[in-house]
């Protein structure tokens, strides 16, 4: 049977109803939708330059629209849609809109990816509040290890990292509780020295799970770019890739140069042995998401490069591990949002 996704609006044309089908579809709740102009959460139906669904309620005649094609900013995509007039003994009070035959396309599996980004958007509030006072607790702890073992060079380069890193976390907190994010978060940053520092913090869980690391660092310019955003996109890629060798294996990490269409790009390319990913779930909007979250983590990496006019790249074979490769191009900073 195929499917059908419907809901209805009133005579002012706000969600009255909103259908299970059409909520999987979007990723929005009835709960979400109701008493909401219908075209703030699906794409607005026109006949002409007029919405079809005044033009129902106006006629009070049912209309039929065959492979009606859809624009929105997710994707463009066809369906056959019927608005049926909703009639009372006090005339027409709303009209019902069943969509059928929706074409294959990237739409519901964008939309459902939309979504998940959402849901870790509308958590992240909380989370933040959240992570303060640990980290607070944290850096009390360095403070006191740095203090005790001031002479321990290893150590000391250990809660040196960790005390600017929780000084990063602390400022970008604070920036995203304000939303005062601003041009002046770029900087000029050497993305070898910011690796340098990731091979550094990763260094015990490395060692821990018997993973050979192997850093190789070419010529390549520094960029301007949001240095947190870059460290979390390279992160997510790095501590999957460890993720994934719990008995043991080889990461690599290397950057250089490369020319794509006659564009510059910083190549980061993280590879290493694991399980691999099946073929049919490279796509990182498929990507399942997994009890610790890996799905969000390659979901979040995209979305910063893409940010930059960058783009992500992954190649895997299952039982011969996989390969990321993230791409900056040296010319041009990501969008503040």
């Amino acid at each position: 049977m195929k499917k059908r996704y419907s809901f209805s609006v009133d005579s002012r044309l706000c969600i009255s109803s909103w259908g299970e089908q059409i909520a999987k579809l979007t990723g929005e709740s009835a709960s979400a939708t109701l008493g909401k102009k219908y075209h703030k959460v699906f794409p607005q139906i026109f006949s002409g330059e007029k919405d079809t669904l005044s033009l129902a309620l106006e006629k009070n005649k049912k209309i039929i629209l065959k492979e009606y094609h859809f624009d929105c900013p997710i994707d463009h995509f066809k369906g056959d849609i019927e608005i049926d007039p909703l009639r009372t003994a006090k005339g027409v009070k709303g009209v019902k809109i069943t969509v059928s035959n929706i074409i294959p396309c990237s739409v519901t599996r964008n939309l459902q990816s939309s979504q998940r980004f959402i849901d870790l958007g509308k958590t992240a509030s909380t989370l933040a509040h959240g992570v303060r006072n640990p980290l607070n607790a944290i850096k009390g702890a360095v403070v006191y290890l740095s203090e005790k073992y001031a002479k321990e060079p290893a150590l000391i380069e250990f809660t040196k990292i960790m005390n600017e890193e929780i000084l990063r976390i602390d400022n970008f907190i604070s920036q995203f509780l304000s939303a005062s994010f601003s041009y002046e978060r770029f900087s000029l940053t050497d993305i070898n020295s910011l690796l340098k520092k990731i091979e550094v913090l990763t260094f015990l869980q490395t060692h821990t799970y018997n993973i050979r690391s192997n850093y190789k660092y070419g010529d390549i310019p520094s960029i301007m770019i949001n240095y947190f955003q870059i460290e979390q996109a390279i992160l997510n890629v790095i501590n999957n890739a460890i993720d994934a060798m719990r008995s043991g294996g080889e990461l690599k990490v290397t950057t250089r140069m490369e020319t794509l269409t006659g564009i510059d790009f910083v190549k980061i390319e993280i590879s290493d042995t694991g399980p691999g990913i099946a073929e049919t779930r490279i796509d990182v909007r498929s990507i399942p998401t997994e009890d610790k979250g890996k799905g969000f983590g390659l979901f979040i990496t995209r979305e910063i490069i893409q940010s930059y006019n960058g783009h992500l790249e992954i190649k895997s074979k299952k039982g011969k591990g996989t390969t990321v490769k993230l791409y900056l191009p040296i010319n041009s900073i990501g969008e503040v949002k």
